[in-house]
């Protein structure tokens, strides 16, 4: 049985990620949850579960009016990031071009990216790269072998060269390439350890109370650079080396949660149910039922299926499929429900259908 504390934990938590269909305006949303993973149909799932109207079109426009960028960050993940704070996200996430880091991967498991040849293509691209161009059409403009083009391009987005643009269907991961200083202001001298502590910051808002353990796994950085950054902010420990943002201390102390029940569906590798070391999920699941939610952890700490939460508390997994016009929903519950919690699911589930363009629900319970 969970205590006190933990119960308010989880729904303080809920809370502070505009869980319950909290948010208004998309924008607003995505600066606070900081960003969403950007594949889709991740991106707009991780968003509409949180607002309480959600347009596709006003997803699209994310793209489309340069308001929010797709670029590696968090653990070297492409996400989805306001325009307004995504280079310092990029600044305080990723390392320098410069890095030996980047000659070693690339350089690894096959690639043997020659520098010289990266230099080369890199110029070419970005002579065709002044406008969105998808894979099929740059591949017939450059000189760069097919084979190698994904790996330069890729390279590229993380030196902050290039960005991708995503497709205009909610559910394909068909991306367009645009050079970063044709597209977006470009990045400028952030310093990354002023970046890092000032997202560790947004993290605590977002994600806290939370352990610098926490953190680390989450931006995927040094164990060093996380205390160093947590430290820049004045924080308060609530105990068990949970940290809490001292301006939220006291609306903490006086939180009461809703008395209405919520469900929200988080889709795939959702920001939320992967913003916290393995050993610090326990505020949204059992731990018996982490294994169902993230597979085997290996060194990664798993990637979270998608979740159908009650309350903020996990109580089931749902993965799903197409045919023709029809979603097929297969649900793995991890305790027996009422009809009265199946209707709620099914109608959080009939949201999803609008999103992803689907005519009919078919939802199975297992």
């Amino acid at each position: 049985m969970m205590s006190d504390f933990s119960i308010k934990l989880r729904l303080w938590s809920h809370h502070s990620q505009l869980l319950g269909r909290r948010g208004n305006d998309v924008h607003q949303v995505l600066r606070t949850i900081i960003g969403v993973y950007s594949s889709h149909p991740t991106a707009p799932l991780s968003l509409q579960t949180r607002m309480s109207t959600f347009e596709t079109s006003t997803f699209l426009d994310l793209d489309r009016h340069k308001s929010a960028l797709r670029m590696p960050a968090m653990r070297l993940s492409v996400f989805l990031l306001p325009a307004a704070t995504a280079w310092k996200i990029f600044a305080a996430t990723i390392p320098p071009a410069a890095d030996p880091f980047w000659a070693k991967r690339y350089a690894q498991k096959g690639r043997n990216l020659n520098q010289a040849d990266y230099l080369e293509w890199q110029q070419e691209l970005l002579t065709h790269l002044t406008d969105p161009r998808p894979f099929n059409v740059l591949k017939g403009l450059v000189r760069v072998p097919e084979n190698m083009l994904k790996l330069v391009l890729n390279r590229m987005c993380f030196e902050g060269l290039v960005l991708r643009l995503g497709a205009h269907s909610m559910r394909s991961n068909s991306i367009s390439y645009v050079a970063s200083t044709d597209w977006s202001v470009s990045k400028q001298k952030i310093d990354p350890e002023q970046a890092l502590c000032w997202l560790a910051g947004e993290y605590l808002a977002a994600f806290g109370p939370a352990r610098v353990r926490d953190f680390q796994w989450w931006a995927g950085v040094g164990a060093l650079r996380a205390k160093a950054a947590f430290a820049a902010n004045e924080t308060i420990d609530i105990g068990d080396g949970l940290l809490l943002l001292k301006n939220n201390a006291s609306e903490f102390e006086t939180f009461t949660a809703s008395t209405t029940d919520t469900v929200d569906i988080l889709p795939q590798w959702d920001c939320y149910i992967m913003g916290y070391a393995p050993d610090g999920r326990s505020r949204f699941a059992s731990p018996d039922t982490l294994d169902k939610i993230y597979g085997k952890l290996g060194a990664t700490g798993g990637n979270a299926s998608g979740v159908i939460l009650i309350n903020g508390l996990a109580i089931g997994t749902w993965q799903y499929r197409f045919t023709g016009k029809k979603i097929i929903v297969t649900t793995s519950m991890f305790e027996t429900l009422t009809a009265g919690v199946r209707q709620a699911i099914a109608e959080q589930f009939g949201h999803i259908v609008q999103v992803l363009g689907a005519e009919k629900l078919e939802l199975n319970y297992t």
